[in-house]
């Protein structure tokens, strides 16, 4: 007789896709808006593709300060090869830049390339610029080793990739002055703790969670350590992980945190990033390592017969498309993860160090990283696993382009387990990101989830002007509703093509709405948006 039994690993039963309409609201720019922040730029919209004009880049980048707009005129202006030597020699003398740090620089990013390319993409002449646009343009010929002409003039393999990283480089510090904006902004900085709000609403479920899972099963069990919810971040940017990670700070050092087990020891929270990364530590004197939780840490910390001063539950949180936090060491190939050097929710060094000195805290944390900032390396950050610089152009992203590259291990890693969650889940829900026809991978993913056994119930939270603050279901949303164009219907509808009408809800208020009451980060709506329905 066979004694053997089912075996199913338990997996959060919600999934969170956070896109970048769940950040909108806190002012950091969507896809579309970099595309036209690419555009102004180029010059191409006012015919100034041959120079580089601070009215041009105030017009692209309004949320920059005076200091960052005169920075970044200099940085363009330094590999921009249609240049003079004296505009060049200039713009170095007035960053600080050594001739040796200028020269590499000019090597490494070209700016006339990335303002060429841009000409070739379709849709400029009609005056918009989409950002996967320009990406497919690049990664068309660096994928099959061939250069572009533009105008009668050839641009070469090389620059094609200096153009690309030149891209990667300034989304990068696009997104890093929207976020010093919203910190300063009184406006922005309010809206910002409602979201911090409801990182703590989360932290505070996963608490009650423990405690009610505690009393029914083993400690080292998934069952109990793992929370019920997952995120996938569709963003670059660390600022919901940074919420959750301060909130369950908090939650860790109260004194009211709850005691589990035999003997009783504190609960306490962490996060599972599905890789086992170094996290420079935030409050540390050296680019020394910190490493989140895993489930080899928290099997060992949560055994009956291990000996500790804590029992942890834990949260995957996935960024498969990287983080702007992520620095991959060019000589040992591994993975510093950075988030700043304050533990505070509102830290104006969460964002790496940028290129420019303005978007810089030029903190040297060892000799090697005093160093290289003295040299002019602004954006360095030392790996804390071999202790080689890196620099801004070392971040793996994956961009938004129909050519696809090979990723970095950590990054397949990330991707692999983040399928396995998203296979398991009974409630996804799908905040602020649209869910686009073009995705066609998540698109596949989602559909092979769909024909798996057991139903799945999906949440959209968009915004529609107008819009009451409830949700919506089945025939309130009226998806056969043909004149009904909105970009909240379109996504509702594509999320419903998949998984069915009834099976789909919409909120369409927003977001930080959909969890606020009064102003205030609201329990019960937190409740109601996270509950399988």
């Amino acid at each position: 007789m066979n004694a053997n039994t089912q075996y199913k690993p338990y997996w959060p039963e919600t999934v969170i896709f956070w896109g970048a309409g769940a950040t909108q609201g806190l002012g950091m720019l969507m896809t579309k808006q970099i595309g036209n922040v690419f555009h102004t730029l180029s010059g191409l919209s006012n015919s100034k593709t041959n120079q580089v004009d601070i009215a041009t880049i105030q017009e692209a980048l309004p949320d920059a300060t005076n200091k960052i707009i005169d920075e970044l005129k200099d940085f363009l202006t330094i590999i921009d090869l249609r240049q003079s030597d004296t505009k060049r020699e200039q713009a170095r003398n007035n960053l600080g830049f050594n001739v040796k740090r200028a020269e590499r620089l000019a090597r490494l990013y070209d700016w006339s390339a990335v303002i060429q390319v841009i000409e070739r993409c379709p849709g400029i002449n009609a005056g918009s610029l989409a950002l996967q646009d320009l990406y497919n343009l690049l990664d068309m010929h660096i994928k099959s080793q061939n250069g572009i002409e533009v105008d009668g003039e050839f641009i070469t393999l090389d620059r094609l990739i200096s153009a690309r990283r030149t891209v990667d480089m300034l989304t990068q510090l696009f997104h890093a002055i929207s976020y010093q904006k919203m910190i300063k902004d009184d406006t922005s900085k309010h809206i910002y703790r409602q979201y911090y709000g409801f990182a703590k609403l989360l932290a505070d479920r996963m608490k009650r969670e423990g405690l009610e899972r505690a009393r029914k099963g083993n400690l080292d069990s998934r069952d109990f350590y793992l929370f019920s919810y997952a995120v996938i971040s569709m963003n670059w940017d660390p600022i919901l992980l940074w919420l959750i990670f301060n909130a369950h700070r908090e939650a860790n050092d109260s004194a009211f945190r709850p005691n589990i087990g035999m003997p009783p020891q504190p609960m306490k929270l962490f996060n599972d990033l599905a890789h086992f990364m170094a996290v420079r530590k935030v409050n540390g004197g050296t680019p020394g390592a910190w490493f989140p939780m895993n489930e080899t840490a928290v099997q060992r910390l949560n055994d009956p017969d291990h000996h500790t001063d804590r029992r942890v539950r834990i949260g995957k949180f996935y960024f498969p498309h990287g983080c702007h936090g992520f620095r991959q060491c060019p000589k040992c190939g591994k993975l510093t993860f950075y988030l700043g050097n304050d533990w505070t929710f509102d830290s104006d060094s969460l964002f790496p160090p940028q290129i420019i000195p303005s978007l810089s805290p030029k903190k040297a944390r060892s000799t090697e990283e005093e160093k290289a900032i003295k040299g002019g390396v602004y954006d360095a950050v030392q790996c804390t696993h071999c202790g080689q610089i890196t620099e801004a152009h070392h971040t793996p992203l994956v961009m938004q382009t129909n050519f696809k590259g090979g990723n970095p291990s950590f990054i397949e890693e990330i991707q692999s387990d983040m399928k396995v969650a998203l296979e398991k889940a009974k409630h996804i829900i799908f905040a602020g990101y649209s869910l686009p026809t073009d995705d066609f991978i998540y698109r596949s993913i989602l559909a092979t989830r769909h024909n798996m056994k057991g139903a799945v119930k999906c949440s959209v939270i968009g915004y529609s002007e107008g819009a009451k603050d409830k949700w919506l279901y089945d025939k309130d949303m009226q998806l056969d509703k043909p004149q009904d164009n909105s970009e909240f219907i379109k996504t509702c509808k594509r999320v419903a093509d998949i998984f069915g009408k009834k099976n789909v809800r919409g909120y369409a208020n927003g977001i930080p709405n959909v969890f606020l009451k009064n102003g205030q980060a609201d329990n019960r709506k937190v409740e109601e948006m996270l509950d399988l329905w």
